[in-house]
């Protein structure tokens, strides 16, 4: 008779509960081995104007570092505030935890974050490396089985892929006053994305009753004092002749941008995205985010 076995030797088992942890997933700001690409990993050095330490998955613009200084430490790098050609913060790139070897992490603040003055690596667009990046996990879904080249949009303040390319928000007040140099106090009648200093919007509709012109308040901002998403302020220098009552029908425009990405996963949870507190100044991972792995 044929020799026979009532088990299956080859086949791995293990007790219910036990060694079952998912390890598929994302981590945000990894990019993939590549070694057609791995060169193209560059560095710059972070802007000590930046209101945040930098950490993986950020789009980031680069600047050429000021003349007679030591061009050796790269460019100048800084959050993104814009997709448009030739503009101020353009986003030209992501950072990356690649070789970010000299990063911070303490108990408290265990994602890896890069201060003012130190190196920032990243991948610029173009460069075909594949990054791991936050995701809106509605967008996540939508993306799922679709095609790799979908529009997508860029949230420059939560930092991730969105499915929409703006919201706006209704102004209670913005109020002028000489702190700082010059400040404008927002109210927003409601809650809004914007979610701490260094965040940008764009505000439209406000009248002034001092000399200065609406231009230079209807027009896009960075937040420079925040207490919530419904209260912060953002720089405006001068004098109360110039600024005086700001009023109209004032709207706050919350803006992303289309990316020239190509979306080639996403993992709607179990995957690891970073998460800025801002009253602690602490980077904490959120091990059940969502993802999206893009080519840029």
């Amino acid at each position: 008779m044929a020799n026979s076995v009532s088990f299956n030797p080859m086949l791995t088992t293990n007790n219910y509960g036990g060694f079952s942890t998912q390890s598929y997933g994302l981590v945000q700001g990894v990019a993939m081995d590549d070694p057609a690409v791995r060169y193209q990993l560059m560095g710059g050095t972070l802007a000590t104007s930046e209101t945040l330490p930098m950490w993986g998955g950020v789009g980031i613009y680069a600047n050429t570092p000021s003349y007679n200084t030591d061009a050796t430490t790269g460019v100048v790098v800084g959050r993104g505030t814009t997709i448009s050609a030739n503009a101020s913060g353009k986003l030209v790139g992501f950072s990356v935890f690649n070789q970010a070897t000299a990063w911070n992490t303490w108990p408290q603040s265990p994602v890896p974050t890069g201060a003012g003055g130190m190196t920032v690596p990243f991948y610029l667009f173009g460069s075909d490396a594949r990054i791991a990046v936050a995701c809106d996990p509605s967008l996540a879904a939508s993306l799922s089985g679709g095609a790799i080249n979908q529009a997508v949009y860029w949230d420059f303040n939560a930092q991730c892929l969105v499915a929409s390319a703006s919201a706006s928000y209704s102004v209670t007040s913005l109020t002028w006053s000489s702190t700082n140099g010059g400040q404008v106090a927002v109210v927003m009648s409601g809650a809004t994305p914007v979610g701490g200093v260094g965040d940008s919007f764009t505000l439209a509709g406000a009248t002034n009753s001092g000399t200065g012109s609406v231009a230079a308040i209807n027009t896009t901002h960075q937040v420079n004092t925040f207490t919530n998403s419904q209260n912060f302020t953002f720089l405006l220098p001068g004098t109360s002749a110039i600024w005086g009552t700001l009023g109209g029908t004032i709207t706050l425009v919350y803006s992303e941008a289309a990316l020239p990405v190509q979306v080639l996963r996403v993992q709607n949870g179990n995957s690891k995205v970073v998460v800025w507190d801002p009253v602690n100044n602490v980077a904490t991972w959120n091990n059940s985010g969502t993802a999206a792995l893009i080519l840029i």
